[in-house]
């Protein structure tokens, strides 16, 4: 892959995430020419994306992803990615889950016949209907964990740095691709968050979720053709996590009806200590944690879901003491000698009462 060309994509990818969101998202626009378009800033995204994987597809010496999947290289994903972030902009009549199903059932027929998330344990027709439920109902979930404030924005970049690992931990298995494309879509990101730092207010929104979740579907098929089918479990953990806990707390308070957005665990952490600061930076960490645990854990069960379980209890412990202090080795040895002197001192009055009687 030629170094030139990826730095070219690199550099434009960035650029581009700024650039789009200044001229489709201008805060600063007389009142006459400006829009709400706050929550549908994932669309200058996809477009930076959409750019940079093209630059990477038009040149001979960096198209390798043709090689992985068809002839058609990766633009009917991205034209169904393009397509997903526009749909998304307003909520039609019709229910999202179909127009996903409807676009994944088509993006499946662009695989090759090698790429089998099964392994062939079906019949290539069920193997590709499955995929499409599958990726439509993975779509769905990104979406709906939308309603927690950069959940999708903070997972995507998690994913992303996971993938990126790909390539150098499986040179034999994956081409430098596979590292390349979800670094792309990284650095679209951050020259959203570049942008944003200046008006926070602006969301990705389900224009950005919807197809982002569309792309981390398309990559978790990827990894499944190649046996790595553990990862699609592993890799997006805490959105599984935070799905569960929200049905389940929706189930038990059917009484009391609440906004979807307030039946998540972290919705809950934040409203319990009424100070979200910190809380994102240290959930992104722990993401990155999940998302290299998937890649490198391969497909040993057992030793991943008891390193799910430590992660995850020291991430649930983590959030439920949070803004408290943390105790220290030495202040415990501190109780216990003030501790000992009391109960010394309370020993030596006693003995010299019962002396005096």
């Amino acid at each position: 892959m030629g170094m030139t060309y990826f730095f070219i994509s690199l550099l434009t990818t960035g650029v581009f995430s700024f650039v789009f969101t200044y001229f489709l998202y201008n805060p600063n626009r007389l009142p006459f020419q400006h829009t709400d378009t706050s929550n549908k800033c994932g669309l200058a995204v996809i477009g930076a994306i959409s750019i940079g994987w093209t630059l990477l597809e038009i040149f001979p010496q960096t198209n390798a992803w043709s090689s992985i999947f068809s002839s058609f290289g990766i633009f009917p994903f991205l034209i169904a990615a393009i397509g997903l972030s526009l749909f998304s902009i307003e909520k039609g009549p019709l229910n999202r889950f179909w127009v996903y199903l409807f676009i994944t059932l088509i993006s499946v027929q662009f695989l090759p016949h090698t790429i089998l998330v099964f392994q062939g344990l079906l019949p290539i027709e069920l193997d590709r209907l499955s995929s499409s439920i599958i990726w439509a109902i993975f779509i769905h979930l990104y979406t709906t964990l939308d309603k927690l404030e950069n959940i999708p924005l903070i997972q995507t970049q998690a994913l992303c740095i996971g993938l990126t690992f790909l390539f150098p931990i499986y040179p034999l298995v994956f081409s430098s691709a596979i590292s390349v494309y979800p670094f792309l879509i990284l650095i679209a990101i951050l020259g959203f968050l570049f942008y944003k730092k200046y008006f926070p207010y602006l969301r990705l929104g389900k224009t950005g979720a919807a197809p982002l979740g569309f792309l981390m579907g398309l990559f978790f098929i990827l990894l499944a053709g190649h046996g790595m089918w553990l990862a699609f479990f592993i890799m997006p953990s805490y959105l599984y996590f935070e799905w569960v806990y929200s049905s389940i707390y929706r189930l038990t308070h059917r009484s009391h009806q609440l906004p979807i957005k307030y039946t998540f665990y972290l919705s809950h952490v934040v409203q319990k200590h009424l100070n979200g600061i910190g809380i994102l930076p240290f959930l992104f960490k722990r993401m990155i944690f999940i998302s290299l645990l998937g890649i490198l854990i391969k497909n040993h069960v057992i030793f991943a879901l008891i390193a799910l379980f430590i992660l995850f209890a020291d991430l649930i412990n983590r959030l439920n003491t949070w803004g408290t202090p943390k105790p220290r080795i030495r202040d415990t040895f501190s109780d216990i000698k003030k501790v000992s002197i009391t109960l010394w001192d309370s020993a030596k009055k006693e003995l010299s009462n019962l002396k005096k009687r």
